[in-house]
């Protein structure tokens, strides 16, 4: 197919005209190799990126979970609470008035003012549905009886789902709309113009953008709604329909990057997240109430400090605050992170320019649209080598009008075969290359639901498979339970995009990425903006200069088992979780939580998190020994004196006192020993972090291993799932073959080191191991518990600490997304029950498959 050809096919599937004549008679507009944004010059994206420059290397690909804050903010908020005294508000009046100057800039911000809004001030968004919901009054105010409705869109955040707990206590008839019907609704000529005060009310809840893939809900509908176009749909549900509607705008992920112009459509209440705007403060959101709607959150029952003109304490009196914020802002109200706002709104104001209509929110819109736009395009182009395409999309809008979509692209990456590539081998690849993007549902299980095309039965199957809600299980049945999802904000660029292309294509679709041309318009005012496209010669033009790999690993799997000898060829300890490991070649003591002294220290960070390789590569580099005769652990690392801490805790000398602290491993809250200062300092010199401890697990620290029963639980030291992990080397041999990146220069040796066992074996067949499910080694009988599941540390080079993106590439491609390489055992005892706890190297191992002992 010729190139020409490759762009009418583009036109046909993204139904974008590409009016080729039109742009050919305009001059062509300045290509510049490296554009950064659609509509903010090169010059002025540095700028604003340069208040980012934390990030390193690290390209952060999630706006819609949460906006970063550039650090000059965090400096000139600090330099106003320090040059200032701010006091309690119900205290001090300069402080309170301070406070009201922000409701004004809020209102200011979405373009209306107090006489027609009130800011209600809360911990977040959450907080401010909750709050809706309780005080609404669905009942009409002649019978108490009549119930009204909670009407709400199926593609609402989780946090709206939860308020039909509320409604239904208060007796409103619960009803469910559809993303299809809710739309149809809209455009029907239906209506029912009733609005009478003594009716029932019903309370109306939908996104102004779904957080689930950016698409924008209509927000110009508000009276139409009121009118009662959703009428004939709550007739369906018998429920009924002379109520007077109220409207809940969740516009949480919609104001991070839009503009709210609530002088021109005004929903009775909106709620927002702060954070979601500015990144800073967190813990801070509003509740805007339309002051005309304020008296139908007439049933709060709870109230606070400041909140009351009257009371009596021993007597159930009590008269609510005139003001309407006033009533909802139970206690103190956060006025530091309020004052704060103010920084927020200057510091944006100063930092982007307005070039769409001479807007502030209007030119972050646009900019981060265009980047969605980029990246929807390319990936929706992105195909196999053998034409299979690569990503299925989960959008509804086709990123051909911006009043539709914001900058959020949601999809999953497919095989060559047709297959699903689960989002947590995706994340895994994405750490590797340093890209913060989210997986999963997004907490919005009505969209994931409809595009993932799930039934209900479907999502409860799920469910007693063992998935849950944020874990890592990808793939159930090859299907998928969740999705990837790509978000940008103001601070992103064209060279994110490329990053996050580049990782696609390396790891998963093996496609030499071509960057497309890019063009900056520095004068656009219309609020729709039409993007030229690429001369036909060069639009996303894919060269494909690998063959495609096919391998049938079902029949790898079935291999007959020939006899063969198996050999423990090495025992390994890793003294400190995620450092690196003494080998041992003769024998080694097992104790009741695996090898004695394997994972027995953690470093962690003064937030007093464990530190592992994923977060510092460089931990692989201190390499401890264990020197049993003087009783030492003796840490070396390349140009640093050794340290060395002593093994027993009980024996005389400055270890026998130290301090007893707390950390967590693998969600186990654990306790532990101090190792002082002398060792916390060389830890921190040597991997250039700051404030670093190292700690050893308590003897009694009782840490089990998570089992579904509780069955033979097995004790744990530091490691993460069980107490021993074999590896084959033949296996190790045989996923060396299959790697095909020449830059991958890895021995035998080094390749299997990458896995860190403790328990090496070599024989003549691979793979078979995931099979086993006893070994014995000697006298010494051990029980799988299963494979071991692979993250980016296997990428991880043991020796020197550089990462690649093999073994963990090939790893997935070979099982089918299915990361897993090596088998964990946990210790049943001696077969002679005798008293022998002593492990041998080359002592002879046998392993049991299903009922037959072979090899």
């Amino acid at each position: 197919m010729s190139v020409l050809s490759h762009v009418m096919k583009f036109e046909q599937m993204t139904k974008i005209p590409l009016d080729y004549e039109k742009y050919n008679d305009q001059p062509a507009e300045p290509y510049e190799m490296n554009v950064l944004s659609q509509v903010i010059s090169n010059e002025q994206m540095t700028k604003i990126t340069s208040g980012f420059r934390r990030l390193g290397d690290r390209c952060y690909l999630d706006n819609a979970g949460a906006t970063l804050y550039p650090a000059n903010l965090l400096d000139t908020i600090n330099d106003d609470l320090v040059n200032n005294v701010y006091m309690n508000p119900h205290t001090d009046k300069y402080t309170k008035d301070c406070l009201e100057q922000i409701r004004c800039l809020v209102l200011k911000h979405f373009n209306t003012n107090p006489s027609t809004y009130s800011v209600v001030f809360t911990s977040g968004t959450t907080q401010s549905l909750k709050l809706v919901a309780e005080s609404f009054q669905f009942s009409g105010v002649q019978d108490n009886l009549a119930s009204g409705s909670f009407v709400y869109l199926r593609d609402n955040h989780t946090s709206v789902l939860g308020l039909r707990e509320i409604a239904t206590d208060k007796n409103a008839d619960i009803i469910h709309i559809s993303h299809d019907d809710f739309l149809e609704s809209l455009a029907s000529t239906q209506q029912t113009a009733w609005r009478d005060s003594n009716d029932a009310n019903t309370l109306f809840v939908y996104p102004a953008q779904s957080n689930f893939n950016g698409y924008k809900y209509p927000i110009d509908c508000i009276d139409k709604i009121k009118s009662g176009c959703l009428n004939h749909y709550v007739k369906k549900h018998l429920c009924k329909i002379n109520c007077n509607w109220y409207i809940l705008l969740d516009a949480a992920s919609y104001v991070s990057t839009n503009k709210l112009d609530l002088s021109e459509n005004q929903p009775d209440f909106v709620c927002m997240s702060f954070y979601k705007i500015f990144g800073f403060p967190t813990g801070l959101g509003a509740l805007l109430i339309k002051n005309s709607s304020g008296n139908v959150l007439s049933q709060k029952r709870y109230f606070g400090g400041g909140t009351v003109d009257a009371l009596l304490s021993d007597e159930d009196y009590h008269i609510k605050r005139e003001i309407l914020h006033e009533r909802f802002e139970d206690g103190t109200v956060s006025f530091l992170s309020i004052l704060a706002l103010k920084h927020c709104f200057d510091n944006l104001n100063k930092l982007i320019p307005k070039v769409i209509n001479n807007d502030l929110m209007d030119t972050i819109s646009h900019h981060s649209y265009y980047l969605a736009k980029d990246l929807y395009q390319q990936l929706l182009l992105l195909k196999h080598n053998n034409g299979a395409k690569a990503v299925m999309l989960y959008m509804d809008s086709e990123f051909n009008d911006i009043s539709k979509q914001g900058s959020i692209v949601t999809f999953n990456l497919m095989r060559e075969n047709g297959t699903y590539i689960g989002y947590t081998e995706f994340q895994h690849m994405a750490d590797l290359f340093n890209l913060s993007v989210r997986t999963g549902c997004f907490c919005n299980s009505g969209s994931c639901q409809r595009h993932l095309m799930m039934t209900n039965k479907d999502m409860k199957e799920m469910y007693k498979a063992g998935h849950r809600c944020g874990d890592e299980v990808d793939l159930i049945h090859g299907k998928p339970t969740g999705a990837i999802r790509v978000s940008f904000g103001y601070y992103n660029t064209f060279n994110d995009v490329d990053k996050l292309i580049t990782m696609i294509c390396k790891c998963f679709v093996k496609t030499t990425v071509t960057k497309p041309k890019r063009y900056t318009d520095y004068n656009v005012n219309e609020t729709k903006k039409v993007i030229k496209p690429d001369k036909p010669n060069s639009i996303f033009h894919r060269l494909i200069n690998d063959t495609a790999y096919f391998r049938d690993i079902k029949n790898i799997l079935n291999i007959p088992h020939a006899d063969s000898k198996i050999a423990l060829k090495e025992i390994s300890i890793f003294p400190i979780k995620s450092c690196g490991a003494f080998k041992i070649d003769s024998a080694w003591k097992i104790g009741p939580k695996g090898f004695e002294f394997d994972r027995d220290w953690m470093i962690i960070k003064d937030t007093g998190v464990c530190l592992t390789q994923k977060q510092n590569s460089r931990m692989c580099m201190i390499r401890p020994t264990i020197d049993l005769k003087r009783r030492l652990m003796i840490l070396n690392f390349k140009g640093k004196e050794p340290i060395s801490v002593p093994l027993d805790i009980t024996t005389q000398g400055k270890f026998k006192n130290t301090s007893m602290c707390h950390s967590k491993v693998c969600t186990d809250m654990v306790k532990g020993y101090d190792c002082g200062d002398d060792v916390a300092d060389w830890i921190s010199e040597a991997l250039e972090v700051s404030f670093l401890r190292l700690i050893r697990q308590a003897d009694e620290d009782s840490r089990i291993q998570k089992k579904k029963n509780n069955e033979d639980i097995k004790l744990l030291s530091l490691s993460n799932q069980a107490q021993f992990l074999l590896i084959n080397k033949a296996t190790v041999r045989w996923l060396s073959k299959q790697i095909r990146d020449p830059m991958f220069t890895d021995d035998i040796d080094q390749l299997t080191d990458r896995f860190r066992g403790n328990l090496i074996i070599d024989m003549d067949e691979e793979l078979v191991e995931r099979d086993w499910q006893k070994v014995f080694i000697g006298k010494h009988e051990f029980k799988v518990e299963g494979q071991c599941p692979r993250c980016q540390m296997v990428c991880i080079d043991q020796q020197t600490g550089e990462k690649t993106v093999e073994p963990l590439r090939t790893i997935s491609e070979q099982f089918g997304g299915k990361l897993r390489f090596g088998i964990y055992l946990s210790y049943v005892g001696t077969i002679d029950a005798s008293n022998d706890n002593v492990l041998v190297v080359y002592a002879p191992i046998k392993a049991k498959a299903d009922d037959d002992i072979s090899r």
